[in-house]
């Protein structure tokens, strides 16, 4: 049976009456209140603030904007309330019952907003962004310029631009959800140092979460323990959508400790960053290469991540535009594929670790790459590289690495590599094999190039 428009918008409007019939019913069935069980909270419905199908934006405003004023938070009981473009006061706090209270888009634009304010706190409200088109850089939570932001217990549902947007602000999302997201889930430019933490983010369809800077400069973001799921890349490009967390031009960043699955691009993507770490990450069947760091980035730490089904694992990358200085280190990555390349005709990636300058890859196990373990350098761009101490095993190359003229000093030694098809060490002239196995003959006839100590089997 095939749905056409008008099945989809019937099926639609009735799940939203059920849910709205079922939050009813629940209002009637909480006790005490939710502003009896807060301690000094002003009642929304006391003051006008009314669940149904009316707009209930004014009333919302006022009661907000009556509570900051005698700075006390504000409880919104359970129910559905139709809002739009609600400004949020300095120092408002509204709070609701987690999954029970649930704002709904009633027109165009954010259904809350704040700007220029110091603070605000917004928990256990469900925002249900009625997927109303707008850009990513707009938010169904819409925050400016806001010195602390403290967001707990909230659902974000269906945004038709960004789930939450925060710009030039600064605080912390724990503890909420984030699902089909039009474009990212979490969307922060030019941030004050925000912490993301022990979050659902699913099914968002270009981005998970973006940390984004408009000039390279410390951000200070840490992006901890979230469960990432199912970031498509609807919009298509070569890597700036697709990814579960996007960093870009932001220093001083940590994402450590989530758990991604099916990212349509990377897992983790850093791209012009400055001391970056992504640690202790678990990433399971991403599209293209699952923890990238990329272009002009100085200084990163990509440690301890484990990464299984990819079609390359880990790349620190660009040493043409600029990019240094990185230690790969402890990570185990099998299951590493070939996949069409979306820049020019043929297959590409099916690789473990690609590295080019300035790095230490050591304590990394890999398995099961389709084409290479590791892979050092790209033509001339490769310099002052050690690769010691890894275990690599059944793939097609255990380690590549570039002999063209004008390659920099490189080590290979004191690896296990294992199963090899078409050798342990081999030297490459651009994507052309140029030696034969270097872990065998020697690497002599090339200055700089040092292979040895390596264990073979």
């Amino acid at each position: 049976m095939t749905d056409g428009p008008g099945v989809v918008e019937l099926v639609d409007v009735g799940r939203r009456r059920l849910l709205g019939a079922t939050l009813a019913g629940a209002a009637v069935l909480a006790a005490p209140g939710l502003a009896q069980a807060m301690v000094g909270a002003l009642d929304a419905g006391a003051l006008g603030v009314k669940p149904g199908d009316g707009d209930q934006s004014a009333a919302l405003a006022r009661a907000l904007a009556r509570a900051a004023k005698e700075a006390r938070p504000l409880a919104l009981p359970p129910g559905r309330y139709r809002v739009a473009n609600v400004a949020l006061p300095e120092g408002a706090v509204l709070v609701g019952a987690p999954e029970l209270t649930r704002l709904e888009l009633a027109a165009p634009g954010p259904l809350l907003v704040a700007k220029g304010v110091r603070r605000i706190a917004l928990r256990g409200l469900v925002l249900d962004g009625a997927s109303a088109p707008a850009d990513f850089q707009t938010g169904a939570l819409h925050l400016e310029d806001v010195g602390e932001v403290a967001l707990d217990e909230l659902a974000v549902l269906d945004a038709g631009g960004s789930g939450v947007v925060l710009l030039r602000s600064g605080g912390a999302l724990r503890r909420s959800h984030i699902e089909q997201a039009r474009h990212a889930g979490l969307f922060c430019m030019d941030g004050k140092g925000v912490t993301v933490s022990d979050n659902l983010v699913r099914g968002c369809r270009n981005n998970g979460v973006v940390v984004r800077r408009s000039a390279k400069a410390d951000d200070g973001s840490v992006i901890a323990n979230n469960r990432i799921e199912d970031t498509g890349a609807l919009d298509g490009g070569l890597g700036w959508n697709g990814n579960a967390v996007n960093v870009s031009k932001a220093g001083g960043v940590m994402v450590s400790g989530n758990a991604i699955r099916r990212s349509a691009f990377s897992a983790v993507r850093a791209h012009e960053t400055t001391d970056v770490l992504i640690s202790g990450n678990v990433c399971l069947e991403g599209g293209e290469t699952a923890l990238y760091v990329e272009f002009g980035f100085d200084g990163a730490v990509v440690s301890g991540n484990l990464v299984d089904g990819a079609a390359s694992g880990i790349a620190a990358a660009n040493f043409r535009e600029g990019g240094k200085l990185a230690a790969v280190t402890g990570n185990v990555l099998r299951n590493l594929f070939r996949r069409k390349l979306l820049d020019m005709p043929g297959e590409g990636y099916g690789l473990g670790i690609g590295i080019e300058a300035g790095a230490a890859v050591t304590g990394n196990v890999i398995e099961n790459a389709a084409a290479f373990g590791i892979y050092a350098g790209w033509g001339p761009y490769l310099r002052d590289v050690a690769v010691s101490g890894n275990v690599i095993r059944e793939c097609e190359v255990g380690i590549g690495v570039s002999v063209v003229d004008g390659a920099g000093p490189t080590t290979i030694a004191g690896n296990v590599i294992a199963g090899s098809r078409k050798g342990a060490v081999v030297g490459y002239r651009w994507t052309e094999a140029a030696t034969r196995d270097l872990a065998v003959v020697g690497a002599a006839g090339f200055p700089g190039l040092t292979v040895g100590s390596n264990t073979i089997r």
